[in-house]
């Protein structure tokens, strides 16, 4: 079984679903709310693990009760996770509401653990690495230990992005992804690697060899449509050995199938249901 890494950001996300929004000093109510493990690097850790991969997560999200809600929910999805932090105040905590158009808005805590023990980790041989570029101390860190391909998650331009472009074997990143100077991935001449793509929400992804068309689909929910498409691109890229153009195909039809229904892990059940060469785990 191919060992994968998921290096960054875990939360605890909190999700309303509404019809319209409230006005300034109103309450909105509503019977349809839930809670999820998010960040980048957990769910695309979880979508992998869903999928049939070995995933480990190194994070930090302290010991509170809430972190041990954190915990729990990520064992129930076989994740072997490295928690770097024992800081036992509140881990990142978001509040998302979702019109009934699918459309998000999001108050997201951050976390801010400073002391962790790197000793926590007893082993970086894996098959592949993939980084969210979130909790930096920690992934810097990271960068500099293992010794395979790194997958780059790139959703935004943050300090040190550089250094992990550097390192980069795979780059994925969203359109709103530019450095300081307004360039992406494909106008910056310092980036290496060939195996680079920008992801465009329901549009088609852009290649160096041109467009991937994205699956059509009625919207109901886009929680973490973007870490489910990390994970399942990561499964498919190491799993199933598909070149950069597939993976990416196949991670689109996953993410696609995910945005059909409320909640992060659904649709990628719906998905694994309908294709018997999956192994079901959680």
């Amino acid at each position: 079984m191919v060992k994968g890494l998921f290096v960054g950001l875990t939360n605890l996300d909190y999700v309303y679903y509404i019809n319209e929004y409230p006005k300034e000093n109103m309450k909105c109510k509503t019977n349809e709310y839930s809670r999820y493990i998010g960040g980048p690097a957990a769910n695309a850790a979880i979508t992998y693990s869903l999928l049939g991969g070995d995933a480990t997560l190194i994070t930090a999200f302290g010991t509170s009760t809430e972190s041990k809600i954190i915990e729990d929910e990520l064992l129930k999805y076989n994740i072997n996770i490295i928690n770097l932090s024992k800081d036992d105040s509140l881990p990142g905590t978001s509040t998302i509401c979702i019109s009934d158009k699918g459309y998000r808005t999001i108050f997201s805590g951050q976390s801010v653990y400073k002391d962790f023990d790197f000793s926590l980790i007893p082993d970086t041989s894996f098959d592949f690495a993939l980084f969210d570029c979130n909790q930096q101390d920690i992934s810097l860190k990271v960068l500099e230990m293992v010794n395979c391909p790194v997958v780059l998650d790139a959703g935004s331009f943050k300090d040190n992005t550089n250094r992990f472009l550097e390192k980069a074997n795979i780059i994925i990143s969203s359109e709103n992804f530019k450095d300081d100077k307004g360039l992406n991935i494909f106008e910056r001449n310092l980036i290496n690697s060939e195996d680079k793509a920008i992801t465009r929400g329901d549009k088609s992804i852009l290649t160096i060899n041109g467009e991937i068309e994205v699956p059509k689909a009625e919207c109901i929910d886009s929680l973490a449509a973007g870490d489910i498409f990390h994970g399942a691109f990561c499964f498919a890229k190491y799993n199933k050995y598909m070149c950069f153009e597939d993976a990416l195909k196949f991670a689109s039809e996953i993410a696609s199938e995910s945005v059909k229904f409320k909640g992060p892990r659904r649709g990628v059940l719906e998905y694994i249901s309908l294709n018997s060469n999956f192994s079901l785990k959680g």
